[in-house]
């Protein structure tokens, strides 16, 4: 009888300690489905890495980022294709490596320690082959490591800073412009005064001047067409630096556009495809000026294909909610010049607006690297906007928005 009860014991025993095993096992694996849920169900691309270095985990938005699925990579240390062309270690690497001394050498003055995990690191990086334009991500990986320190695997999360970049550098470049067209305006101001004087007086040498001093009278001449070419550039400076003080009123943009392109692209080898809705929205412009900015840009588009080509010059209206930073909401008319030409390079992209930037080898006065400078202050100064998208041996598309007052009719 007492053997009876001793089995009866150790076999409550025994029972005891399996349900507590399987109970712990249940819940250490409910645990953890949490945990994937968690990671799965962030709007953050996230990868994690166990400590021999291979991926346990790649979560949802990772997959719509990369388009590269779970089952392709996970239990792989393939990670670095979402990301680069050639192997390299990423910044959780880096971590669970213990290479943290090498971050210089793979992020160089892109990276820190994060202010708020002491086992982390922080870098901002561009990476061009995601999206369509490329896309700045801030990067940050940490060490995961159990309840007595020692690290099993670690983590890194992609944040989409995209926008957010291209608004401070945004907003750098329309300070830079600002402080350079204060600058501008006194020099213009300044020259022009000048020139007026030399001019005035090359004038008055040329009326004295004897009939029989021709060397005397041809020399006075090229004094003046460079004068005059410089108070031309004086005009230019003024215009970039305050958009021509615009003299706005109620205009129909189509005879505008029809204009511009007839004009730039009489006897040329240059095909242009017009689009413009019937019902185009009137403007508050300055036609004079608004027709420079589109003979400027459809200039450019001609010499991007010296061969011939076809240009679309497309005009619509649209609403504009929260989608353009630059833009207040409201109604718009879009304009749209779009080429099939050598295009722009990336590193060059960015540049285009900037005064005396050129990519043209001769700067004679219509090459000086002024034009889209003065083309984006004038639209500025229409409280509209000017943007350009370019691929190389592709073509380039400037897009200009300009505030419509529709009719009661619209």
């Amino acid at each position: 009888m007492k053997n009876y009860y001793v089995f009866i014991f150790i076999f409550v025993l025994a029972t005891a300690v399996i349900a507590s095993v399987i109970y712990a096992i249940w819940r250490s694996r409910r645990v953890e489905q949490k945990l994937i849920s968690i990671i799965h169900g962030s709007p953050i691309p996230t990868f994690v890495l166990s400590k021999d270095g291979k991926i346990i985990y790649w979560n949802r938005a990772l997959q719509a980022l990369t388009s590269i699925r779970p089952s392709e990579i996970l239990g792989t240390n393939h990670h670095w294709r979402a990301f680069y062309k050639t192997e390299r270690p990423c910044l959780a690497d880096l971590i669970l490596d213990g290479r943290t001394s090498e971050l210089e050498k793979f992020y160089a003055k892109r990276w820190k320690k994060s202010d708020l995990l002491e086992d982390a690191y922080e870098v901002t990086q561009f990476f061009p082959d995601l999206g369509e334009k490329g896309k700045w991500f801030r990067i940050t990986a940490a060490g995961l490591r159990e309840s007595n320190g020692v690290l099993f695997g670690s983590m890194e999360t992609l944040e989409d800073i995209t926008e957010q970049k291209i608004a401070q550098d945004e907003l750098l470049q329309r300070t830079k412009l600002e402080s350079l067209g204060i600058f501008a305006d006194g020099v213009a101001k300044d020259f022009d005064s000048l020139l007026t004087a030399i001019l005035r007086n090359v004038f008055l040498a040329k009326i004295s001047a004897s009939d029989e001093d021709k060397i005397l009278e041809d020399g006075l001449a090229v004094a003046e067409r460079a004068g005059l070419q410089a108070k031309a550039l004086a005009h230019r400076l003024n215009t970039f630096a305050q958009g021509g003080y615009p003299v706005r009123k109620i205009e129909s943009l189509g005879p505008v556009l029809r204009e511009a392109a007839e004009k730039v692209f009489r006897d040329s080898k240059i095909t242009c495809k017009m689009s413009i809705v019937g019902d185009l929205w009137p403007c508050e412009v300055d036609a004079g000026q608004i027709k420079q900015v589109l003979e400027n840009i459809l200039i450019n588009a001609m010499e991007a294909m010296p061969d011939g080509g076809n240009v679309e010059l497309i005009a619509e209206n649209t609403t504009i909610g929260t989608t353009i930073r630059s833009l207040e909401q409201g109604n718009y008319v879009r304009i749209i010049i779009r080429d099939n030409g050598i295009g722009i390079s990336r590193k060059n992209l960015s540049r285009i607006f900037d005064p005396y930037f050129t990519t043209k080898k001769t700067k004679e006065l219509g090459g000086i690297g002024l034009g889209l400078a003065i083309c984006d202050s004038i639209i500025k100064n229409h409280n509209g906007l000017v943007s350009v998208e370019s691929v190389v041996n592709t073509g380039t598309t400037f897009s200009i928005y300009l505030a419509a007052k529709p009719t009661n009719g619209h």
